[in-house]
């Protein structure tokens, strides 16, 4: 019997609530990474699509080749209702509609804030896509377990946990820089020039440092993660001795040349339309071909009609 989570409020938080890393991998075999980049963006869709109807504050992610990380801010507060009431119908796009004086109403509020029916939404919705979008249409679960959720306590907890999803396209050798990564909120930053979730990210991360940072802007923030990345990354390799970390640490510490930061946009830009035109195709052959027709075009017509590896 599955029990319920504990949802603490953490008394030190501005306005109360609860920081969480939050996570979770497919089942399988080890070895095994069935996301690609179309994979990665459309879970990221959804994720921030989501994220318009519950009123979690999302801080930091990163989505991998076989499971994902996300640093959220849950309040304790329920919503107004009236502000519950166009959340709703917001995200429904008008189709759906909710008064706010109803039971439902206050019962939707309720959720709002709250990370279990958050997950359980955003793995649910993402399976049903992924499984639809197969070559040969799969069943079945595709989550290994459920998610994990870690309360992030301390002065620094966020701030520690955002560096740490952030470091694992690194560490798995996907990315020399952690701002090459398109599938990351510290990529993504770096890719469009503005940070996600910018005004929550602010206030939380002011938080998290406490007072050395409570003056401190985005910009602030941006060079100091810079410079940690830096460090770690340098810090990781074998051999390193202290002089070079520290020159690794004093160059990411200066402005980013202009040349470097208009390539590494161009290419999240026209890397962002090759992929969202594969995700329409994918979405659009699985929702209106028949498994065969989507095998048949997706893998040629001699192609045996298995799933496609992905690495």
């Amino acid at each position: 019997m599955r029990i319920a989570r504990v949802k603490p409020e953490q008394a030190d938080v501005p306005a109360g609530g609860t920081y969480y890393h939050l996570m979770n991998r497919i089942a399988g075999v080890p070895g095994d990474f069935p996301f690609g980049d179309v994979e990665k963006e459309k879970l990221l869709r959804l994720m921030k699509k989501l994220l318009g109807f519950y009123t979690i504050e999302p801080l930091g992610w990163v989505v991998m080749g076989n499971h994902f990380h996300l640093v959220v801010f849950a309040p304790a507060a329920v919503p107004p209702l009236a502000e519950a009431a166009k959340r709703y119908e917001t995200y429904y796009a008008g189709k759906r509609w909710l008064d706010p004086t109803s039971e439902k109403c206050a019962k939707v509020a309720r959720r709002m804030a709250d990370i279990s029916p958050f997950m359980r939404d955003l793995q649910f919705q993402f399976s049903g896509w992924f499984n639809r979008s197969r070559p040969v249409r799969r069943r079945g679960r595709l989550w290994g377990d459920r998610f994990k959720s870690t309360i992030l306590g301390g002065p620094s907890g966020v701030w520690e946990c955002i560096k740490y999803i952030n470091m694992n396209p690194v560490r798995a050798g996907l990315v020399t820089d952690a701002a090459d990564c398109r599938f990351s909120s510290w990529g993504e930053w770096n890719g469009t020039g503005a940070a996600p979730c910018a005004e929550s990210l602010l206030r939380h991360l002011r938080y998290s440092l406490g007072e050395s940072a409570a003056a401190w802007e985005l910009a602030d923030f941006h060079r100091e993660l810079r410079s940690e990345f830096a460090r770690v990354h340098a810090a990781e390799k074998k051999g390193a001795l202290p002089p070079q970390i520290e020159a690794a640490v004093a160059e990411a510490q200066r402005e980013p040349a202009l040349l470097g930061i208009l390539d590494r946009r161009v290419r999240y830009w026209t890397d962002g339309l090759v992929i969202g035109s594969k995700l329409f195709l994918r979405t659009v052959m699985s929702k209106y071909l028949p498994d065969d027709a989507v095998a048949r075009h997706q893998a040629g017509p001699n192609a045996v009609a298995a799933a496609p590896s992905h690495h």
